[in-house]
């Protein structure tokens, strides 16, 4: 049986105790009503906060806005309140490399903890199913990159080991496999969640300097999440945005389309005019009746100068009987050019713009890559074109000797 003493030492603690309760109880369920339809409330808490203050910004298509600042109590808590009707990408971050992206929408409640020293290693989120999707994408792209810092590891221990061009084999292979898993990983996010704009967000992610999901390659994929969204989201602005940049990329595949279509092998060359070392204008027309191998190059390529011991040979042989080599460089400094020129004793005709690959005539001809070579029989008809010179060399015989 308890002393009345001993029940007034112990009130003081029961009141205590019972005021902790009563704090808890409201700021779990006072605080933490449902959020009105017209605004989003974050709240949370952050451990290892020393009254830091924590900044909210809304992302937009082209600029950040600030819509708040927040000094987190002595415990690490806060709550934000932001009246919108529409969607918002809120990033929230004490500094520009410590931050985390939320995907928020109109009523609800976000919940969020962590580390506020490294808030997107550590940081959860609930109360919002695109943020949370993101953190789970966030999650496994961590791993990802643990694993090729593995094989960056591997690589700087062995590199000078006897077996170390097997082994850079072996570590690039299993760096495809680590970049393919990523690339799959944000297919059947977006498969099975195209109604999320946090899908959106994941659309766009980069794996290294690299774009996941190449918007060329995976058109379809942009173009079907953008027609989801769009019946979803109509007045979002990072939806229009992707529109737009769905309609941008069908126009250039469109278009890149009737360029390859245009340079098809039975097509006459496109016609141009550049000039030559010694600054005196070249038609391509104008070499009509001739066998004429249009090769596109670079000084500054190592595979195009390396194969210029092959164009020589071609010269020495075919020459005689009609070859024309036309080489046009995507050189942008002079010196360097008719340096190399010199040095591998190009003794044919050598034309340049020197605007570098901004040059018009890498888009007329959809140059992605030097060496190329167009070969040309005598009516200007393209008969072979190929980045590889063994083809262009059997394509060459074939001209002078197949009849």
């Amino acid at each position: 049986m308890i002393s009345n003493n001993m029940k007034n030492k112990l009130r003081p603690i029961v009141l205590f105790v019972a005021s902790v309760a009563l704090s808890f109880i409201i700021f779990s369920c006072g605080n933490s009503k449902k959020a009105d339809s017209d605004e989003i409330v974050l709240e949370g808490r952050f451990i290892h906060s020393r009254a830091n203050i924590v900044y909210f910004d809304v992302i937009h298509v082209e600029s950040t806005e600030r819509i708040d600042s927040i000094v987190l109590d002595e415990d690490g808590a806060f709550q934000l309140r932001y009246p919108t009707k529409k969607p918002v990408f809120i990033k929230l971050f004490t500094a520009e490399d410590n931050f985390i992206t939320l995907v928020a929408e109109p009523g609800e409640l976000i919940t969020l903890s962590g580390d506020i020293n490294a808030l997107a290693e550590s940081y959860t989120v609930s109360g919002s199913p695109a943020s949370e999707l993101v953190a789970k994408y966030l999650e496994f792209t961590r791993g990802q990159y643990k694993q090729l810092d593995t094989l960056s590891l591997i690589w700087e221990n062995n590199k000078y080991s006897n077996n170390k061009l097997v082994l850079r084999d072996s570590l690039d292979s299993l760096a495809k496999t680590i970049f393919s898993d990523q690339r799959n990983h944000v297919l059947d996010v977006i498969h099975k969640n195209p109604e999320s704009l946090g899908s959106l967000f994941v659309l766009y992610q980069f794996f290294g300097r690299n774009p996941v999901l190449d918007p060329f390659e995976y058109f379809n994929d942009y173009e079907s999440l953008a027609k989801t969204l769009s019946a979803k989201y109509p007045d979002f602005e990072h939806v229009g945005h992707l529109n737009m940049r769905v309609n941008k990329t069908r126009l250039a595949i469109q278009e890149e389309e009737e360029i390859k279509l245009r340079l098809d092998t039975g097509k006459v060359a496109p016609d141009f005019t550049l000039p030559d070392i010694n600054e005196k204008m070249v038609r391509l027309s104008d070499l009509k009746g001739n066998i004429v191998l249009v090769h596109f190059w670079a000084s500054w390529s190592a595979e195009s100068v390396r194969q210029l011991s092959a164009l020589r040979y071609y010269n020495q042989i075919y020459g005689p009987k009609g070859l024309v080599i036309l080489s046009v460089s995507f050189d942008y400094d002079k010196d360097m050019w008719e340096k190399a020129i010199d040095d591998e004793d190009m003794k044919w005709y050598n034309l340049s713009d020197l605007k570098y690959t901004d040059s018009p005539i890498s888009k007329l001809y959809h140059i992605e890559q030097t060496p190329y070579f167009y070969l040309l029989d005598r009516n200007q008809t393209i008969t072979k074109k190929s980045s590889n010179i063994d083809d262009i060399g059997n394509a060459i015989y074939k001209l002078f000797f197949a009849h």
